[in-house]
């Protein structure tokens, strides 16, 4: 019982602070193709497991405050997705 407690909590954190990290880093400025590339993939690798893990709590759950987590999740890491990919675009 105790690893699914520890998984569980890897899960939300995943929603919780995944989502809102990626999003923050997509407002970072950076002035070298190489920083603002690994910091595009970083954002969107969190931003994805964020969106994955939140919808997962959204179609998968019946409470209010699973589908809610769910939701800041989603509502978090598609604008961060979608801003690193907007930022490569301009690289090149």
């Amino acid at each position: 019982m105790k690893s699914l407690a520890y998984l569980v909590a890897f899960l939300i954190a995943c929603v919780i602070i995944g989502g809102p990290l990626a999003l923050g880093i997509t407002l970072i400025r950076t002035e070298r193709r190489r920083s603002t590339i690994t910091k595009s993939i970083i954002a969107g690798f969190l931003g994805v497991i964020s969106i994955l893990v939140g919808l997962v709590l959204v179609v998968n759950t019946g409470g209010l405050i699973s589908k809610s987590l769910g939701f800041i999740g989603l509502s978090t890491g598609i604008p961060a997705v979608l801003r690193s990919a907007r930022t490569v675009k301009d690289v090149f």
